[in-house]
């Protein structure tokens, strides 16, 4: 079974926990998606108890194109490689193959060097800023970005859980989401506007797209007005 630690396309913090302890009891081995986690808060994954938890480079601040993957050692142990090349393998003939152990039998051929060391750098840094500093920063303009959309006439907020990162997906009737984030380009204000890969979780709210800004820790309370005063501008200008 796979799951999201927490929506890219909501916000919503799943209890990936309970779910992976209720998936296992029915003998499931569990994979979580930290994407949109490792980031934004401290992450345990032997307090998940998941069998693998992976994420990718370019949403902690780090290259592109890499990313990571934990495993338990029994899902190492069982899993077999999934390409063939040089460090993965103890001895080859024609008759046999005798691979390594984990988790060289995963890292065939020549590595990513340069994108592992700037991931490692992205690490260090988040690592340095604190991940419970930096959720309860996100944790606060999340709330003024809340209060500052939804106070805006016939603008829907998609997404309201209790617990959520600091994403905000958005529609506002008669508005074409993609046309909202090409205003939003042309103010130097960035957003995602579309299904952001997550169609059937749209779907569930009626929705083919929404407009998604997504905060970090980078971002200011000054710079959610901006979003917020140019949002306001554009719903009225709807009418």
């Amino acid at each position: 079974m796979s799951l999201s630690h927490a929506s890219n396309s909501l916000g919503t913090i799943l209890p990936a926990e309970l779910m992976t302890s209720l998936a296992k009891a029915h003998g499931a081995r569990v994979l979580v998606d930290g994407a949109q986690s490792v980031s934004h808060f401290p992450v345990d994954v032997r307090r998940i108890g998941c069998d693998f938890y992976v994420f990718s480079g370019h949403k902690i601040f780090g290259p592109t194109g890499i990313g990571a993957v934990f495993m338990t050692s029994e899902a190492q142990a069982a899993l077999p490689p999934w390409q063939g090349g040089g460090n993965m393998i103890k001895d080859v003939t024609f008759a046999h193959t005798t691979y390594s152990e984990p988790p060289a039998k995963f890292e065939a051929g020549t590595p990513n060097i340069a994108d592992a060391i700037g991931l490692a750098a992205a690490l260090d840094y988040v690592t340095r800023l604190g991940r419970e500093q930096i959720a309860a920063y996100e944790h606060a303009l999340l709330a003024h970005a809340t209060s500052r959309l939804t106070a805006i006439d016939g603008l829907r907020l998609v997404g309201t859980a209790g617990e959520k990162v600091g994403v905000l997906s958005f529609v506002i009737p008669r508005l074409d989401p993609v046309e909202i984030g090409k205003a939003l380009d042309k103010e130097g204000i960035a957003v995602r506007a579309g299904h952001h890969c997550a169609q059937p979780s749209l779907r569930h709210f009626g929705l083919e797209a929404t407009v998604r800004p997504s905060l970090a820790f980078y971002n200011t309370t000054g710079e959610i007005d901006r979003l917020a005063d140019a949002v306001a501008r554009l719903a009225r200008g709807r009418r």
